[in-house]
């Protein structure tokens, strides 16, 4: 099992920390550093995916401190090697390794002890403190919360701890609690960086703790961020939904994927339009770095169903924000509520408001109404929407086409009555589609009857066209030439 955030997303831990610790030296370096924390406002960005600096994860953030100072001038600073083992040599990055960088020690302590004589600099931390709040504060913060929770005494032994770090990067006994445990730590961040890359700054620690470095790592980020931000303090009931025992026991409780209290959406909760927008548009900008939230599914993301998809792009906005989102309810009727699916009930199932689904659909027109940002992310959409998106409109096409079928409402009641399974005039149709729709990666012939499931329903809840109009606005924008 692939894990979410591989060494592609995190290999700029990097410079992230390195330049977070290593304001200054005693000798040439400090004077180096500084003038590259100086200079926070006049980044360049490394690499040619989706920008969302300064508010993106650990990639993100060190694709641009890289600008800064690069890993060939950092290693020459060092002391001693930055590394003991991985794949990274000669200055450069080899992000296609299916092992990841395990620092040295040695240099982890080197760039802590440089953090404590530069943050002595009181002029220097006054000097920066405007360009560290807007640039490295969230990402900062994120770190310190989920170092907080790890090593919070109430939460965790010693062995419930290394459990956890030790089943979150076995690539082979995939387990879903370490991912459980993740949704629980939250920050009253007023930023979006720790609810979208949460599972990145988990990573690094993780890897930290794998390579014997979590220790050095955290004495430096500690000693900047106090430096900065002297009032913090730790509290578990300030970062986590304690909902787990004690003692680490988290294997033995049962979760709920989603932890956002279930209540309805206040006034004073709803998200307006613009930022609506440019949530999603930073959603989309992250389809690399999803994880599946139904804990009862088998995931094969990206070549999968309508729920498996849909369990990956609520890792992104959750029911919850997405009902903030909005200016009514998202259901008039059904078993879900606000934040939470209720996906086993075999007698009934979610109804859509209408009026909500339009609402959506004039938040689609202007996310991609930006033309730089459809280029930007075609290639996500590519890997990760196309091939669903694909099926979704060779059905409706299909339903709509008198050639292909004669009675559409025949096929629609036939897959609602049989629940999905593929049954007299539904079975000869998805035949028929299997003809027209293209499927190299065998979606389609794997879960095509519950894509047509899910138009039955959007038959009869009365939204199918408001959701092909969005259909066909996102499809449009990313393949209509």
């Amino acid at each position: 099992m692939t894990k979410h955030f591989t060494l592609r997303n995190m290999m700029m831990a990097l410079c992230a920390v390195a330049i977070l610790f290593a304001f200054g030296s005693c000798n040439n370096n400090a004077k180096r550093f500084k003038e590259a924390a100086m200079k926070l406002d006049n980044t360049g960005y490394i690499f040619d995916d989706w920008d969302d600096w300064p508010e993106g994860g650990m990639r993100n953030m060190g694709g641009h401190l890289a600008s800064l100072i690069s890993l060939n001038e950092l290693e020459k600073m060092l002391p001693c090697p930055l590394y003991v083992s991985g794949p990274h040599h000669g200055g450069q990055w080899d992000l296609y390794s299916d092992d990841f960088g395990h620092y040295n020690p040695k240099a982890i302590q080197y760039l802590a002890d440089l953090a404590q004589k530069v943050v002595s600099d009181k002029d220097f931390v006054a000097a920066s403190k405007p360009l560290v709040d807007k640039y490295l504060f969230y990402q900062m913060h994120s770190l310190m919360a989920i170092h907080g929770v790890m090593y919070d005494e109430t939460l965790f032994d010693k062995e419930g701890r290394d459990q956890l770090f030790a089943d979150y990067l076995d690539e082979d006994n995939y387990s879903d609690y370490p991912y459980y445990f993740i949704q629980n730590i939250f920050t009253y961040d007023d930023s979006n960086v720790f609810d979208y890359y949460r599972y990145e700054f988990f990573s690094f620690w993780a890897r930290r703790w794998k390579d014997g470095t979590i220790d050095p790592f955290y004495d430096g980020l500690n000693t900047v961020f106090m430096a900065y931000y002297p009032d913090y303090e730790y509290n578990t009931e300030d970062y986590f939904y304690n909902e787990w025992g004690d003692e680490g026991e988290y294997w033995e409780t049962e979760y709920n994927y989603e932890l956002e209290p279930d209540e309805p959406v206040t006034d004073a909760e709803r998200i307006n339009e613009n930022e609506a927008v440019a949530m999603i548009r930073k959603a989309v900008g992250n389809l690399d770095n999803t994880y599946l939230v139904l804990s009862n599914e088998f995931d094969y993301w990206p070549e999968c169903g309508i729920r498996v998809m849909g369990g990956h792009l609520f890792s992104l906005i959750s029911l919850k924000t997405l009902n903030r989102m909005l200016p009514c309810d998202l259901y008039v009727s059904g078993p879900h509520s606000y934040n939470r699916w209720e996906l086993e009930d075999p007698n009934q199932f979610g109804y859509y408001n209408p009026d909500a689904i339009r609402y959506l659909g004039n938040l689609a027109k202007k996310v991609v109404a930006d033309k730089q940002f459809v280029a930007n992310t075609k290639p996500l959409v590519d890997k990760y929407l196309k091939l669903q998106m694909d099926i979704m409109k060779g059905l409706y096409d299909g339903l709509n086409n008198k050639d292909i079928v004669a009675d559409k409402d025949q096929v629609l009641s036939d897959i609602m009555s049989s629940q999905g399974r593929s049954f007299a005039a539904a079975g000869e149709f998805l035949e028929t589609m299997s003809w027209h729709i293209k499927d190299e990666a065998s979606v389609f012939g794997n879960t095509g009857e519950m894509f047509l499931y899910w138009w039955g329903r959007r038959n009869a809840d009365g939204t199918m066209e408001p959701f092909h109009d969005i259909l066909e606005t996102v499809y449009n924008a990313y393949y209509g030439e």
